[in-house]
């Protein structure tokens, strides 16, 4: 169990050898709610225009404990051509306290389901993550409330287009606009150890 800012978060754990291994958490049910963003602001924010912006699917806040601002787009060379606007998302998200944008194109392959980015602020630098838990589940529910895959296992891919591909095993249990569950896995890899000692 892991004690976190948005509550205790169950983990497991399965051990394949001394190194490497997979890990499961489970999430809160995903919150979403309307965006202010329109199609050619949300894609200002990733130097890209609006026609890049998928027209059928919303751009949604969204999320579990930490937020995001979800923007589907076009196709993957959409994805791959987006370049983080600092100055946009600085004056787009203002006092927010995550400055974060997702951005994910529903084109399949053999090898996942949907395809981000996550891009978010630090210190007014506009930053990217390969793999980003928090955000995988409440995208899948976006797109399980959405009709874009139906409940189950969906497989996300992210870090691609910065050369450390991430993925990512997401299975929602429920139904469009009644999910009851939501876990987020994949493969892990012991990069250190140590102990802590409390007071």
């Amino acid at each position: 169990m892991f004690e976190l800012g948005v509550g205790p978060t169950p983990v497991s754990v399965e051990v394949t050898n001394p190194m490497a291994g997979r890990a499961t958490m489970q999430q809160r049910v995903p919150n979403y709610w309307e965006s202010a963003a329109h199609r050619k602001e949300a894609a200002a924010l990733v130097s890209l225009g609006a026609e890049a912006v998928h027209t059928s699917l919303p751009i949604l806040n969204g999320g579990a404990g930490v937020d995001y601002l979800y923007v589907p787009l076009r196709d993957r060379n959409d994805l791959a051509a987006a370049r983080p606007d600092a100055a946009a998302m600085t004056r787009y998200f203002g006092d927010a306290f995550h400055k974060a944008v997702y951005l994910f194109s529903i084109e399949r392959d053999a090898e996942s389901d949907v395809r981000g980015r996550m891009f978010f602020l630090v210190n007014g630098a506009a930053l990217e993550d390969p793999a980003t838990g928090s955000a995988a589940g409440p995208l899948a529910g976006y797109l399980v409330n959405q009709g874009v895959l139906p409940p189950g296992s969906v497989r996300l891919r992210q870090g691609h287009e910065m050369g450390r591909p991430s993925d990512i095993e997401v299975t929602v249990t429920g139904a469009a606009d009644a999910i009851t569950r939501v876990t987020v896995g994949g493969g892990v890899v012991k990069v250190a150890e140590g102990t802590l000692f409390l007071p």
